[in-house]
């Protein structure tokens, strides 16, 4: 069984949900953890549920505190990768929130 997981970062990450995908990818590790797809977006805000572009399916027996381990370690790797050294942002904050649908969104931004 698995539980899927929406992802919704954070603008000020500079991080687009493709670069996400294809750095988490990157790791054998991650992909062996979790897999990452892309979905259509249909909204424009942040914080709109509808914004979340990458879906997340982790096994249910992986503890959430290591995917958010890894989420933080792939997006600390990917602005290193992209020369974002003055903006790497070592308190990345993830909120995990419940729609009353079920659907489970892990919003990720910055911690300031």
């Amino acid at each position: 069984m698995r539980v899927e997981y929406q992802l919704a970062i954070s603008p000020d990450l500079h991080i687009t949900p493709e670069e996400f995908a294809a750095a988490w990818n990157e790791i054998p590790a991650n992909r062996d953890k979790a897999e990452i797809k892309l979905v259509q977006t249909t909204g424009s805000k942040f914080l709109d549920p509808t914004l979340a572009a990458a879906l997340l399916s982790v096994p249910v027996t992986v503890a959430s505190s290591a995917i958010y381990d890894r989420i933080k370690d792939t997006i600390h790797r990917l602005q290193e990768k992209k020369g974002q050294a003055g903006t790497v942002h070592k308190h990345i904050h993830i909120e995990q929130r419940k729609k009353p649908d079920g659907t489970q969104i892990l919003v990720i931004d910055i911690n300031e």
